[in-house]
C-alpha cells in the first residue's frame, strides 16, 4: 500500500508540474521596453501657457494688492484720527472706536489671506489642466514612436540624450495650448 501511494503522489506532482509548466508557457512575455524621457518640470517651466497663467495671475494679485493697501491706508489715517480724538472722546466710546477699528483691521488680513489661497489654488488648478493636456501630447508622441513607456527626468539618474523627448513635448504643448484664461472661485467675502 505504501508503494501505491508512492505512485500516486509522484504521478500527481507530475500532472501538477505539467499544468504548470504548460500555464507558464501560456502567459505571454511582457514587451521589450521601448523608453523615452520627459523633463515634466523644464517643460511646464517652459510651457507658453504656464507662462500666461503667471502672468495673469501677477496682474491679478497686483491688483489685489493694490486694493488691501488702499484699505490698510484707510485703516491707519482713521486710526490717527482717532489717536488725535482720544483727549476728547469718552474712555469707553475710545475703547469701542478702537475695538472696531482692530476688528475691521483683523477682516481685512482674513480677506487678504483668504484672497492669497485663491490665487494659489486658482494657479494649482491651471497647472493641473495644463498638465493633463502636456500628458496628452506625450501619450500622442509616444504611440507616434513607437514608445511604451515615458517616465519623468525627475526619476532618472544617468539618461541618454537621445531617450529625452521634452523639446518635442514643449513643442506640442506649445503648439496646442498657449494661453488659458485664469478661473479663480472667490467668495463674495473677499
Amino acid at each position: 500500500m505504501t508503494q501505491s501511494r508512492i505512485a500516486f503522489v509522484l504521478a500527481l506532482m507530475l500532472s501538477v508540474v505539467g499544468a504548470v509548466s504548460a500555464n507558464a508557457q501560456a502567459v505571454s512575455k511582457p514587451p521589450v521596453p521601448s523608453i523615452a524621457i520627459v523633463d515634466v518640470e523644464g517643460v511646464m517651466r517652459d510651457s507658453l501657457a504656464v507662462k500666461s497663467a503667471r502672468s495673469q495671475i501677477d496682474v491679478i494679485a497686483k491688483d489685489l494688492q493694490k486694493g488691501i493697501a488702499e484699505e490698510e491706508e484707510t485703516l491707519r489715517a482713521e486710526e490717527r484720527t482717532l489717536q488725535q480724538q482720544r483727549a476728547i472722546l469718552l474712555p469707553e466710546k475710545y475703547a469701542e472706536e478702537r475695538q472696531a477699528l482692530q476688528q475691521r483691521a483683523a477682516e481685512l488680513q482674513q480677506r487678504a489671506r483668504n484672497l492669497r489661497k485663491t490665487l494659489d489654488r486658482g494657479m494649482a488648478q491651471t497647472i493641473q489642466r495644463i498638465q493633463i493636456v502636456l500628458f496628452e501630447e506625450i501619450g500622442k508622441l509616444a504611440e507616434e514612436m513607437g514608445v511604451n513607456l515615458v517616465l519623468p527626468r525627475s526619476q532618472i539618474v544617468v539618461a541618454v540624450e537621445p531617450f529625452n523627448i521634452s523639446k518635442l513635448a514643449l513643442e506640442r504643448l506649445n503648439a496646442r495650448l498657449t494661453e488659458v484664461d485664469m478661473a479663480l472661485e472667490r467668495n463674495e467675502k473677499q
